[in-house]
């Protein structure tokens, strides 16, 4: 996943000749904030922002940040370090975003996809990354880090070649695309209406183990209808003793991995209880199919 512009993860004082300095947090910059151009130059990567800093010197630079929902303007000017006898701008951007999650569903038809059940979020700052642009691949599970209690473990694997489709939208309810080719095959599942999801019985779709998901026994503790988080509407117990024996419970990169209910797909794992890797939330599949469908219905009417 690719940012739309860079994102600001951290800063760092400047050792001048008179003491501590930090140019980016004097010119009125956060941790969080979004950096979209430099003096009118669009920049998307941390080595756009590297050079038209250098190239820039001691001179005042217009920096274009993006706050939330707010753009605004800052001057900035970097300050030389005595160490490295050089000048530098205090602070630290990322560009990008890799890592292991489920792709929960696609749309016969549209090939519109959905994963994960929430957003994607930078590791240090915890905020949504805004995206540009990405892509969903293949992976491979080699293993599993089993989870306990106060450390949640985690699922292990690779990249493999090839791609899947394009992200497009890294959202509240989970990341969606198109896919470039449909996944597997078979009769489609009906999605469940939240009303119709009910406490007790149920089955988690996962992998932890090569490339093929298997379907694992589970129970729906709580069911949430009127929840004002749109990724916490299920509170679901793992009883598979397979899954527990392997993984301690709900562990990372199974985020998106669908639950099935009387045949039709009802929801997706979304976070693991910290404390209790055997308990998690999970979201409403009728939430992520909402988002689905807006992107598939643009798709086939783009405005004007």
């Amino acid at each position: 996943m690719f940012t739309d512009g860079v994102l600001v993860v951290g800063m760092s004082d400047v050792d001048t000749a008179s003491g501590p300095k930090n140019p980016a947090r004097s010119a009125g910059i956060k941790v969080g904030d979004v950096l979209v151009s430099i003096d009118g130059t669009p920049v998307n990567t941390t080595e756009q922002v590297a050079e038209l800093i250098e190239n820039a010197g001691d001179k005042t630079m217009s920096f274009h940040i993006r706050r939330d929902n707010i753009v605004f303007d800052v001057k900035f000017r970097s300050e030389k370090s005595v160490s490295e006898n050089r000048l530098k701008a205090g602070l630290w951007v990322r560009d990008s975003s890799a890592g292991i999650g489920t792709l929960s569903f696609y749309v016969p038809g549209s090939d519109v996809f959905a994963g994960l059940g929430h957003a994607v979020c930078d590791v240090d700052t915890g905020d949504v990354l805004p995206i540009a642009s990405g892509e969903i691949v293949p992976a491979r599970i080699y293993s599993v880090v089993k989870g306990q209690s106060g450390d949640p473990g985690e699922l292990r694997g690779g990249f493999e070649q090839g791609t899947l489709g394009n992200l497009t939208i890294n959202g509240e309810t989970g990341i969606y695309g198109t896919l470039s080719h449909s996944p597997v095959l078979g009769d489609p599942v009906p999605v469940a209406m939240k009303q119709q999801v009910k406490t007790g019985y149920a089955q988690m779709l996962t992998t932890i183990d090569g490339t093929e998901p298997q379907l694992y026994d589970i129970r729906i503790d709580q069911v949430k209808y009127n929840d004002s988080s749109p990724t916490r509407n299920m509170v679901i117990v793992i009883t598979d003793e397979r899954l527990l024996s392997e993984t301690g419970g709900i562990v990372q990169g199974m985020s998106g991995s669908p639950i099935l209910q009387d045949g039709k797909l009802v929801g997706a794992v979304t976070h693991v209880f910290v404390n209790e890797p055997t308990k998690g939330f999970a979201i409403f599949a009728e939430n992520m199919l909402k988002t689905a469908n807006n992107l598939a219905n643009q798709q086939q009417n783009p405005a004007a």
